[in-house]
């Protein structure tokens, strides 16, 4: 299969939200415009924060006002674009709708994919999140959870990872061990980890996955048994190089 198709395979319509580390950003904005590709109707958003040079090419809409958003959302799919919609800019950063927001527009356009990033890691590899966070609309369909491959073997220090101490608690290792498949899998099941107030079918997406040897890939696939997911995503590369390999449906 193709890289195109495995993207494919991933949309579906109503909402996406995109949480974890080291290439939500990648995750979204491939998913748009694979959809775009496919004439199908596309929203990209956040929850949270985004970087405003990343979002500007897409001509977003900014502002809460529902009629609005939606009439500048109709008029981007008419001429066969991606939708784009946030809150506000501030500074280098666009703030992310409201969920309950994004619920209404879902109930209202049940055709449409609403990708959502809807966690932030400080362009980190790995993270837990806040109490608060990911902020997930009630009516997510699917939650995706990114995990870069490159983190494993890597030692537990901020260089790589944000809010260190929520994930060493999690993890139950020493500042500056090696960060192993195992560890990684414990924060993607504790209930303060990255599935934290995940909805829906639950994936995993592992980028930068020809960045580690093949057996550290078994070995986390592995550890990924004991989980209840819809499908694990391989990917190598991250950013704009992120190409997928394989997808495994799981249970």
């Amino acid at each position: 299969m193709s890289d195109r198709k495995y993207w494919e395979s991933l949309l579906e319509p109503g909402i996406l939200a995109v949480v974890g580390a080291g290439g939500k950003t990648t995750v979204v904005s491939k998913l748009g415009a694979v959809a775009v590709s496919l004439e199908r109707p596309v929203v990209v958003t956040t929850t949270t924060k985004m970087g405003s040079e990343q979002v500007a090419p897409w001509n977003p809409y900014y502002g809460d006002d529902l009629t609005l958003g939606e009439t500048h959302i109709e008029q981007q799919l008419a001429q066969g674009r991606m939708g784009s919609w946030f809150q506000s800019v501030a500074g280098h950063k666009v703030l992310g709708l409201d969920p309950e927001l994004l619920d209404r527009v879902q109930e209202r356009h049940p055709d449409w994919s609403i990708i959502i990033e809807a966690d932030g890691a400080k362009t980190k590899w790995l993270k837990a999140p806040k109490p608060h966070e990911p902020v997930i609309p009630t009516k997510t369909a699917t939650t995706i959870a990114v995990v870069n491959m490159q983190v494993l073997g890597k030692p537990l220090t901020e260089d790589y990872v944000h809010r260190i101490e929520e994930v060493q608690a999690i993890m139950e290792i020493p500042l500056g061990d090696r960060i192993t498949p195992e560890g990684v899998v414990r924060l993607l099941r504790h209930e303060q980890g990255v599935f934290q107030y995940a909805r829906g079918k639950r994936i995993v997406f592992c980028t930068g996955c020809d960045t580690v040897d093949s057996t550290v890939v078994d070995a986390f696939l592995q550890a990924l048994q004991s989980l209840s997911l819809h499908k694990v995503v391989l990917a190598n590369g991250y950013r704009e190089n992120c190409c997928i390999q394989r997808i495994l449906t799981w249970q």
